[in-house]
């Protein structure tokens, strides 16, 4: 089942512009006059122009690549599976950031001077509310992000046009009253204003013609953003004093208080909360067609591409984003400066990557709907722009090296689910993984499978002293050690997909005077039919891409009435498993019409879910 193509050209429109106006608008005209005075007012201007050059790369890429997973699907383009998965994670816990920042900023125009605990009380409950609302499908989503991105026009309208005649230019003097590089610090912060084609570029697949009129609207859009957000901070310095104006909770409400008294400030409160609601919505709307990109290329749980079946939404990506998004909120102890300072960077980082994809796929010839100038040398440029805004937040700005190596940990993070997907479909990834760590798994594994496991195994198998056994997934060898003891007489062929770990297995063996054993890469191994008078796997199930595929396989050699043991681990230290080893009823429909009668046992023990299956091939 497909998402639907539901969202036109001015819908699309306002959409973009509601994603990418977002918060910033509303709060960093004052962060930018506390860093630079009146000079932000050139940070406004260059970052317009350098947004109007990122946009024109993310419409090229958007017209060579129109899916939902948007700079996730860029870079695994232009980079390969892994660092997609690296910006396409970052790029998700920005979406939470920003979801959490969103929310928490729209209760700071709403409602001031409230406790961190309100706050963020106040933003769990709206971040569940847009949620479902995003869970029930597209249709009502859209039509009430319009209505947001309507609200969001006008309310930067009822700054701009009342307060231009009312411009006092004294107050841009004196225009420089800090050092140059104050300019390049403001940059940095005011550059959250332009953040969120991404965000635009998610909806892909519900977009009508999505190869015409995504990558110009995304470009229009930011075109009439710098503009608006120019002419906001010009209109906001020149009504107030910078001094004041930069230490508001609140800037715009403060700005419409000078323009037409202050008994319209709450009225304007309202008008502003609801296009920062709305720019929250967006993120909520747009960011698990990510999750459900990714889960698609099988480098996130199946269930995220699981798409409702009546309201045609990615609904378990949903779910799980409402978690992630609350937690982030909790986090962040419902602060704004908190959440941005971790935003920015991470930001900083993934559009770098888009930057940088545009050079790499700029030679390739790949139809585009949308051309970029200088596609090869502009995207290098924009990335040293933003290395130097970096570098100059680092220098500047007391903590900041702490904040980035936090942010930097949430994106560790995602590492070890990109291990655990990887290690259950792609046996080239599972060889070089057991290859790189087979001494270390050789001293750590016996914490899970010692002694008492193993006889648990081998007690289930009808070995004599003359038995032919295969031991399917051999490992470093603790398993064939022990058959190999229980039929001296007989055969044991060790058969596993690491080099490595055969190795460690030879050695063994070797050590204990067993040459009953013969060793076999799984890539040559074939067996007849009836061969061996007992099967026998330990920890090898979870990593199989086909099961019931793979486990005919492993079976077919067993002779008719033979024994076979396996022993496999479900979800471990809260990591979930594949779909077949989530319970004993989907393991037991795995093992259903194998022609073997068997029996199933699952323990708990270790942070770890243990799953015995043993039984008999019938005659």
């Amino acid at each position: 089942m497909k998402l639907k193509r539901n969202i036109g050209k001015v819908t699309l429109l306002l959409l973009a512009v509601n994603a990418i106006l977002g918060t910033g608008i509303f709060f960093l005209p004052a962060v930018g006059a506390a860093y630079a005075g009146p000079a932000s007012l050139v940070s406004w201007a260059v970052m317009g122009v350098a947004a109007i050059l990122i946009s024109m790369c993310f419409a090229e890429l958007v017209s060579m690549y129109p899916k939902a997973g948007g700079v996730y699907e860029y870079t695994k383009k232009a980079f390969g599976e892994f660092w997609s998965f690296v910006i396409g994670w970052t790029a998700w816990i920005v979406a939470n950031i920003t979801i959490a920042m969103l929310v928490v900023g729209s209760l700071y125009y709403l409602l001031p001077a409230q406790s961190m605990p309100f706050y963020t009380a106040a933003s769990l409950l709206i971040i569940l509310l847009f949620n479902y609302v995003n869970y029930r499908g597209i249709d009502w989503s859209s039509k009430l992000l319009v209505f947001f991105g309507v609200v969001t026009l006008a309310s930067v309208a009822a700054i701009i046009f009342p307060g231009l005649p009312a411009v006092n230019h004294a107050n841009y003097s004196p225009f420089f009253v800090f050092p140059a590089a104050s300019i390049f610090l403001a940059i940095y912060f005011i550059s959250e204003t332009f953040f969120g084609w991404e965000t635009t570029t998610y909806l892909a697949e519900e977009i009508k013609d999505v190869r015409r009129t995504l990558p110009r609207m995304l470009v229009i859009a930011t075109c009439l953003i710098a503009v608006i957000s120019i002419l906001v901070a010009y209109v906001s310095l020149g009504v107030s004093d910078w001094k004041e104006f930069s230490g508001q909770q609140a800037p715009l409400v403060f700005i419409a208080s000078k323009i037409f008294g202050g008994g319209f400030a709450p009225l304007f409160a309202v008008l502003v909360f609801i296009p920062l609601i709305g720019t929250a919505a967006g993120w909520i709307v747009s960011s698990p067609r990510l999750l459900y990109a990714m889960a698609r290329d099988r480098l996130l749980l199946k269930g995220f591409e699981k798409i409702h079946p009546k309201y045609r939404t990615p609904h378990n990506a949903i779910v799980f984003q409402t978690i992630a998004s609350s937690l982030i909120t909790v986090i962040g102890l419902g602060s704004y400066l908190v959440l941005i300072s971790l935003l920015i960077p991470l930001v900083l980082i993934v559009y770098s990557a888009v930057l940088l994809s545009v050079v790499k796929l700029s030679g390739k010839k790949i139809a585009r709907g949308y051309v970029s100038p200088f596609n090869d040398k502009l995207p290098l440029l924009l990335v040293a722009f933003n290395a130097m805004l970096m570098m100059t937040w680092l220098e500047l700005v007391p903590g900041a090296s702490g904040i980035l190596a936090l942010g930097v940990l949430l994106v560790l993070m995602g590492f070890p689910l990109y291990m655990l997907m990887k290690l259950q479909h792609d046996k080239k990834f599972i060889e070089k993984v057991f290859d790189d760590i087979s001494f270390l798994w050789d001293k750590a594994f016996p914490v899970w499978y010692g002694k008492k496991e193993t006889d648990f195994v081998l007690s289930k198998l009808s070995l004599r002293d003359n038995s032919r056994v295969l031991d399917y997934g051999c490992g470093s060898g603790i398993t064939t050690l022990a058959v190999a003891e229980k039929a001296r007489k007989g055969t044991v062929v060790a058969v596993d997909i690491s080099k490595g770990q055969l190795e460690r297995a030879l050695n063994k063996v070797k050590n204990a005077g067993m040459p009953n054993v013969v060793f076999v890469k799984e890539s040559e191994a074939a067996f007849p039919k009836g061969s061996f008078d007992a099967v026998v796997c330990v920890g090898t199930l979870e990593y199989l891409d086909e099961p019931r595929k793979e486990l005919r396989k492993i079976l077919a050699p067993l002779k008719r009435g033979g024994t076979f043991s396996f022993l496999s681990f479900g979800r471990s230290f809260g990591l979930p498993a594949s779909d077949f080893l989530s319970s004993e009823q989907q393991l037991k429909k795995l093992f259903t019409g194998m022609g073997v009668s068997f029996s199933v046992r699952k323990e708990k023990k270790k942070f770890a879910e243990y799953y015995y299956v043993w039984g008999r091939k019938k005659a």
